[in-house]
């Protein structure tokens, strides 16, 4: 298990949450990358692993755990690399993509006909 520390952190992503995939990149600055329009190498990003534990201590202090045995070969990561996530990938298991289930019930002794039922769907984790 790898533990990332952040000090003095007063703002952490609300939508970081159990189970999403934790990445590093380096943020030293790359041959060739005069200008934003040519970066030139930049690298590659790493996972780090699948995040287990968020704990916030006193003081600004997050400690991130994160189980990286599903990923072998993981580099370790650096003082002043950036951090990133991605939400867990739906198609991993066996339901793909997100659903709803509802159920109808009617209680009443009498005859009742639902004359419409809607949905508004927005789509936010991409």
């Amino acid at each position: 298990m790898t533990t990332l520390i952040f000090y003095g952190l007063n703002n952490l992503n609300t939508s970081l949450q159990v189970g999403d995939l934790v990445y590093s990149h380096t943020t030293q600055t790359q041959t060739g990358a005069e200008d934003a329009e040519g970066l030139g190498n930049t690298g590659s990003v790493n996972i780090i692993g699948t995040l287990l534990r968020i704990t916030f201590l006193d003081g600004g202090i997050v400690e991130l755990d994160i189980d990286e045995d599903a990923f072998p070969n993981t580099p370790n990561v650096s003082d002043g690399d950036f951090i990133m996530f991605s939400k867990y990938d739906q198609s991993i298991g066996d339901l793909i993509g997100y659903y709803a289930k509802v159920k109808f019930v009617n209680d009443s002794r009498k005859k009742a006909e639902i004359f419409s039922v809607g949905s508004e769907v927005i789509i936010n984790s991409k």
